[in-house]
């Protein structure tokens, strides 16, 4: 995979959303996880962001979550599987695996770290493994 694509996917995963909406207490950190892969395959860029930590969209640097998170996924055909979840305590992390491009022949891992505030999991971190 080339690098430009690596980059890509790596923008994807950043944009994919901002915010910290309400939520059930009761969602796990998997259920999150899978929020995340559902929003972002059916490009519901306002959920993605629902699903974002403050500190996340703090560190975004942006003031509309939404329209960042569209424009950073504008042109890039991904679709992402949920792979497994690892909770420990109030933090865990997600696996994902995206399909990039028209044929979906580039394939590249994504972590989402996800950390509990106040009792609701949210995305507090994106990347690919090990960062």
């Amino acid at each position: 995979m080339t690098r430009r694509a690596l980059l890509i996917l790596a923008c994807a995963a950043l944009l994919a959303g901002c915010g910290g909406g309400g939520g059930n207490d009761q969602q796990s950190a998997r259920d999150v996880a899978r929020a995340y892969v559902d929003a972002r395959n059916q490009g519901d860029a306002a959920k993605v962001c629902e699903l974002y930590s403050q500190q996340l969209i703090r560190e975004l640097k942006t003031s509309n979550c939404v329209a960042f998170v569209q424009e950073q996924t504008a042109g890039t055909a991904t679709d992402l599987t949920l792979v497994g979840v690892s909770e420990r305590g109030d933090q865990a992390t997600a696996t994902i695996q995206a399909r990039v491009g028209e044929v979906a022949n580039a394939i590249a891992p994504i972590e989402l770290k996800l950390t509990r505030e106040n009792g609701e999991w949210r995305i507090s971190g994106l990347g690919g493994p090990g960062g």
